[in-house]
């Protein structure tokens, strides 16, 4: 079983990094983040993972983020649309420093992009090896249900 470390609201990358090789040190496996958490936004928290991972010496964790919202002017705004999944995912692959996500998670349904284009996009970015695994968040039961018909869902 996993031990995760999710997210959490910090000053700063030094403040970030510090708790980040606490959470290892004391055995967490998984890091969960976004590309919209952090001061900055569009992937500054994954950054901060990146390079605290740099420099840890220690079992590499898994690493989890996810894509589909937007920050404009501080709103929480989701965006489903498939070249809105590609460009996330392939923003936090730049953040983060890897060739593959372990886990790439929906941050929130879009009521205004039809799902199965929003699930076919998560889809094609397994099919790819951009990612291994997807999760969705934020999901209804019928809305996983009738994901499950377009990915394949390894988490909720």
């Amino acid at each position: 079983m996993e031990r995760a470390l999710g997210c959490m609201r910090l000053p700063d990358e030094a403040a970030a990094r510090a708790v980040v090789h606490a959470a290892l040190e004391a055995g967490v496996t998984l890091l969960d983040t976004a590309n919209v958490y952090g001061p900055e936004g569009a992937g500054e928290n994954e950054r901060w993972i990146a390079r605290a991972l740099a420099d840890w010496t220690g079992p590499r964790p898994r690493v989890a983020t996810k894509g589909g919202l937007t920050r404009p002017g501080g709103r929480w705004v989701p965006d489903g649309r498939a070249k809105a999944i590609r460009a996330a995912c392939e923003g936090s692959l730049e953040a983060l420093g890897v060739d593959a996500i372990d886990l790439y998670q929906l941050h929130a349904p879009d009521p205004r992009t039809p799902w199965k284009t929003t699930c076919r996009a998560l889809a094609k970015l397994k099919a790819e090896g951009l990612v291994r695994a997807i999760g969705l968040c934020n999901v209804s039961v019928a809305q996983l249900r009738e994901a499950q018909g377009h990915v394949e869902v390894d988490a909720v």
